[in-house]
């Protein structure tokens, strides 16, 4: 009798119009019930005592939502998202500006050698400090005579010559020097330099009026130096920054009128058709200056560009150099309201860093014409409307600026932001194993040493006790 109740009940509510059920209909949730919980007698479902008991709760509806949203992005323990941090400060300087056409150039006379040495200026003389070592003091290598302008670039070599570093001054002098012999290797003097970079066996300049220079840095004597130059002429402006690949293939090369070209060694006088097609030809060109480029180490066909605009804004670009028909499945372009200064991928992490000026640049305020109080005009004392009301609010003010900004590559999403000075963030350098950052802010006279990417810690493999354990 008990029985025969209980499964009338069941019927009654197996057919209710209130019950969830399936539906090939749009909705947010859908409950059914599960087949090892149910009987089938002639056909027909029926709940179960189980099934009567137990219906869905607010919780229970609350937990379904919560699973069928998005997650928050979750990031690796190495991320800069957990690791960015500051560590200590180095005392740091710039060479007044001079007469000299390349001391209008953009000056940080700072880099990072592979023997991990930062080498940077303070004024006209050239100091070093041992990295590796928490207690070592900068030591001076030497002092720039005068009479070849001031110190304007310092660039170290590759791993190819871990101790040599090369300095450029604003008179057009060059020299290499040796950091564990401390003595000068070679100096020649040419026009204005306003750009550096060290290749396999090269190192290339660039001058003020857009030229390249392609020298050997293994010549015995200035004279075989000159003898194995080998110059390009492409570029119609100051040439701001240049960046070999680190395999020593592709060098990249950008201006001050924002064009940006691609060379490959094999063919080093004629530049690479890629970027977008302008008039029937490919272009890579930039709205502002070029003051930052970086390769990708882990996918080798991005090339990476940011500008400075004289309004304060940038712009970072993403240029594949191997496929004519990229895919656009990723942003190629983001408009930044701060100037780009330096633009660094860690070679750890799917993760990209650039560096940010002071920002966007208000618009002058209105001069205000005075009518002039004569006899003849009649003035009459007004109740001024807006007395009380505080203009505070600054709508030009950059959100990035002074900053850093850490991309996720190549999806660009953002990770992280974090103001690292007061004033200019004039560029920066990575250290060789791309843990480590130096920001240099020649308005503080600091250079500002921060922790960005942690070591990669690979998962430990199990062991065979763990793998052959019963459980």
């Amino acid at each position: 009798m008990i029985d025969e109740a209980h499964d009338e009940l069941a019927r009654v509510i197996h057919s209710s119009p209130r019950r969830p059920r399936l539906s090939g209909h749009s909705s947010s949730f859908v409950y059914s019930n599960s087949p090892s919980r149910a009987s089938s007698i002639g056909g027909e479902t029926v709940m179960t005592s189980f099934d009567l008991m137990r219906t869905p709760s607010v919780s229970d509806l609350r937990r379904k939502r919560e699973s069928m949203t998005p997650a928050e992005p979750t990031y690796a323990a190495h991320s800069a998202y957990h690791v960015l941090r500051s560590v200590n400060t180095i005392d740091y300087s710039v060479a007044p500006a001079g007469g000299d056409a390349a001391d209008s150039a953009p000056a940080s006379p700072v880099s990072w050698s592979q023997s991990n040495a930062v080498v940077f200026g303070r004024g006209n003389r050239v100091h070093y400090k041992n990295m590796a070592d928490t207690e070592d003091v900068a030591q001076q290598l030497c002092k720039i005579s005068s009479s070849i302008g001031n110190l304007r670039l310092i660039q170290c070599a590759g791993k190819s010559q871990p101790n040599i570093v090369a300095l450029a001054t604003s008179g057009g002098g060059v020299q290499l020097w040796d950091l564990v012999a401390k003595k000068m290797v070679l100096s020649w003097k040419m026009k204005s330099v306003t750009s550096m970079c060290f290749g396999e066996n090269l190192l290339t300049v660039g001058d003020e009026r857009g030229t390249l220079r392609h020298y050997d840095p293994r010549a015995p004597d200035a004279t075989k130096l000159k003898e194995q130059l080998k110059k390009v002429t492409r570029h119609q402006g100051r040439i701001l920054k240049a960046a070999w690949k680190e395999d020593g293939k592709y060098l990249a090369t950008g201006d001050q009128n924002g064009l940006v070209l691609v060379w490959d060694a094999r063919r080093p006088q004629v530049p690479l058709d890629v970027g977008e097609m302008v008039q029937r030809r490919r272009k890579m060109q930039h709205v502002g200056a070029v003051t930052a480029l970086a390769w990708c180490p882990w996918q080798t066909k991005y090339l990476v560009t940011g500008d400075s605009t004289a309004e304060g804004t940038g712009t970072i670009r993403v240029w594949d150099v191997v496929d004519e028909s990229p895919s656009s499945e990723w942003p190629t372009r983001i408009d930044l309201d701060a100037q780009v200064t330096s633009l660094h991928f860690s070679p750890h992490i799917r993760e990209l860093l650039s560096t940010h000026g002071p920002g966007k640049v208000p618009p002058p305020a209105p001069t205000t014409v005075t009518t002039p109080v004569t006899a003849t005009t009649p003035v009459t004392p007004l109740e001024d409307p807006f007395a009380n009301i505080s203009m505070t609010a600054d709508p030009f003010v950059s959100r990035i600026s002074n900053s850093v900004v850490v991309h996720q590559f190549p999806t660009m999403r953002h990770v992280t932001t974090v103001s690292v000075a007061k004033k200019n963030v004039a560029g920066s350098i990575l250290s060789p194993n791309g843990h480590r950052i130096v920001f240099a802010v020649p308005e503080e006279s600091q250079l500002k040493v921060w922790e960005v990417w942690g070591k990669f810690k690979a998962p430990r493999a199990p062991s065979l006790y763990e793998t052959c354990a019963i459980r």
